[in-house]
This record gives C-alpha cells, sequence and structure tokens, in this order.
C-alpha cells in the first residue's frame, strides 16, 4: 500500500509554526520541536540521499564499517541494520538535528515560533537536512556549541566539536567559531569581509585551474551545471542570502543596541556568507560549509521587528512570515519544475511519503 501525499504535510507544519506564536514562549519552541520531528522520522523516500541511506543500511553490518562515512554515523546505521529496521536511523538523525536546534533557540532567540520559521524556510538548514543527515547534525552541534564558548566552557565546546566530526568531518571548521567569538567583527570589518569575497572568489578559482591542473572547460560546464541552470537549482537564493547580509549591516548599530550578542551573530554569518562566496564555483559545498554560520540567522531575523514601534512589530512580523512562505513554496515549485521538466532524476520533497505505508 502506497499513500501519497502533496503540499498538504508542508502547510500543516506553517500552520503549526503560526499557531505556536499564541501560546507562552516556553512552549512555543517545544510544539514546534514536536512537529518537525513527527514529519521527519515519518517520511519516506523524502530528501535526495533517503535511497542511498537506506541501500546502506540493507547491505549490512560488515559493509556499512567498509564505507568511508564517519565512526558516530556508522554506529547508527549500523544500528539500523542490525534491528533490520532502517527508519530508525533517520528517526535518530532527525531527533539529533531538531534536538539541538530546539535547545539553541530556547536559549538565544527572542521570538521562538519565528526563528523556526526561518530555520524551516531557509534551505540551507530544514530541507537540507531532510538529505544530508549526517551534516544537518553536525551543523546542529556546531550551534549549540556556541553556548560553551560564550560561556567560556572551551573544553565542553571541543568536545561537541569532536563529536561533530564523528558524525560528518566537515564540522572541524566549527573551531573557527572561537575566534570569531573571541574577538567579532566590527560593522566595517563585516562589510570588508562581505564585499572582498566577491573578488576572492574568483582568485581562488583561478588558482585551482592553474595550480591544481584542473581542465577549464571541465569546470566551467560543472560551474554551468549547477549555477546557470535555474531549474536544476534555486541559485536566485543566493539574492535573498546576500540581502539578509547586507541588511544585517546596515542595521548593525541597532542589532548591536538591542543585544549585545548580536555583534556577534553578524560576525559570524557575516563568516558564512564569505566562505558561501569564496566556495561559489563549487556550489554544493558553498551551500553545507556556510551553513555552519549561516544557520546563526535564526537568532538575528526575530531580532527585525525591534527595528519597529511596538504597534507596528505585529505588522512587521506577519510580512517576515509571509516573505519566508512565500519563499519556501516558490524553492518547492522549482524543484517539481525541474523533475517535471526532466532536469533532475527525482522529485526530493514532494510528495510526501510515510514509511508506515511503504515498509
Amino acid at each position: 500500500m502506497e499513500v501519497y501525499f502533496e503540499f498538504w504535510p508542508y502547510i500543516l507544519i506553517f500552520l503549526t509554526i503560526m499557531l505556536s506564536s499564541y501560546f507562552k514562549s516556553k512552549y512555543q519552541s517545544l510544539i514546534i520541536f514536536l512537529a518537525l520531528f513527527l514529519f521527519s522520522a515519518l517520511r519516506f523516500d523524502v530528501g535526495w540521499d533517503y535511497t542511498e541511506y537506506v541501500g546502506i543500511i540493507k547491505s549490512g553490518i560488515d559493509n556499512i564499517s567498509n564505507t568511508r562515512l564517519e565512526p558516530l554515523a556508522k554506529f547508527i546505521l549500523q544500528t539500523g541494520a542490525y534491528l533490520e529496521f532502517y527508519p530508525i536511523v533517520f528517526i535518530i538523525f532527525s531527533f539529533l538535528t531538531l534536538y539541538f536546534v530546539h535547545k539553541s533557540i530556547t536559549r538565544y532567540s527572542s521570538n521562538h515560533a519565528l526563528s523556526w520559521l526561518v530555520f524551516y524556510c531557509l534551505p540551507l538548514f530544514f530541507l537540507a537536512s531532510l538529505s544530508t543527515i549526517r551534516q544537518s547534525v553536525a551543523t546542529a552541534i556546531v550551534l549549540f556549541s556556541f553556548k560553551y564558548i560564550y560561556e567560556k566552557k572551551h573544553l565542553k565546546f571541543l568536545l561537541l566539536i569532536l563529536i561533530s566530526t564523528l558524525l560528518h568531518y566537515s564540522s572541524i571548521i566549527g573551531l573557527l567559531l572561537i575566534f570569531i567569538c573571541k574577538k567579532p567583527f566590527n560593522k566595517t570589518t563585516n562589510i570588508i569581509l562581505i564585499f572582498s569575497s566577491f573578488i576572492l572568489s574568483e582568485f581562488i578559482y583561478n588558482y585551482l585551474e592553474i595550480f591544481l591542473n584542473i581542465d577549464n572547460s571541465m569546470i566551467k560546464r560543472y560551474v554551468a551545471f549547477y549555477l546557470d541552470a535555474d531549474l536544476h537549482s534555486p541559485t536566485k537564493l543566493q539574492y535573498i542570502y546576500y540581502s539578509i547580509a547586507v541588511l544585517n549591516i546596515f542595521v548593525y548599530d541597532k542589532l548591536v543596541s538591542f543585544n549585545p550578542l548580536n555583534k556577534i551573530f553578524i560576525a559570524i554569518s557575516s563568516f558564512g556568507i564569505f566562505l558561501f562566496n569564496i566556495l561559489s564555483f563549487e556550489p554544493v559545498t558553498a551551500s553545507r560549509i556556510s551553513a555552519f554560520f549561516i544557520i546563526f540567522w535564526i537568532f538575528l531575523i526575530p531580532e527585525y521587528s525591534k527595528l519597529f514601534e511596538f504597534r507596528s512589530k505585529k505588522i512587521i512580523n506577519f510580512m517576515i512570515y509571509s516573505l519566508f512562505i512565500i519563499m519556501f513554496f516558490l524553492y518547492l515549485n522549482i524543484y517539481v519544475t525541474a523533475f517535471e521538466s526532466g532536469l533532475n532524476e527525482k522529485n526530493s520533497f514532494i510528495p510526501y511519503k510515510s514509511w508506515i505505508f511503504n515498509l
């Protein structure tokens, strides 16, 4: 038996996020966390890498041991193989990712529902967690590790980074948070960092061509496939990222006056945009590496409503909600269109299916 759901599960999440805003702050994040966890844990063949992971799990414990996966990731997949119940792997990864985001939001966000909306709508975060399950857990752990940098508990911070690398090696880059948080960039440095990244991207691209002896035509075809094929990849979202980064600089002084921590969050996310740009010749890597730092927007964007008088806050929040909801469904529509046009071999997120009806 196979049951298909179209957009309604995604709409249901939006309704949950919006309705949760009417609850007390301490319950908002918990309600959304549970809703997203059920959505993620019960999914079947939703996410680019879902079937690949299922294949690895079903190949058996010994074959999993021979893969290049990180040690802790191997253990989780081997658990699924041992139990002969592959959904447990996605349940574990989903829980860990959302749990660490939940704990971070409850600690540092001024508007829990709006923070979850940002996490849910920006493709680098929730939708990515349905595909790159190992890296998404690692990103969430790096986000949570900020708590220990801020509290100057560096051993606990280093332990979390170590754990995250056992899930995905790329999270070692989270160590840079120590240096960024120790002396956050000021407004001028943020501006220089962001705008210089556009120049450095070309320099690094040329460096790879010359010094690594990579065929120029091959690179251009590869880059064109990802950057120029609008239907294959929603690359226009990069302009939204740039807009948010510039807006953070534009209202820098006010954001910092609301909360001194915002200076650190802006510095971290600006560094994320810096990485996003200098690695833009390889969009997949650029998105995944920059996500470790851009995810701190979930704390910053809710602060925007404070820029206006109290009576205008509800209107501003409504506008932010509307903008992110529209962006989210435009993103899904790009994937649907790409699939129907034959540019993608699978429709990664639509329709939603549950393993309850597919085991």
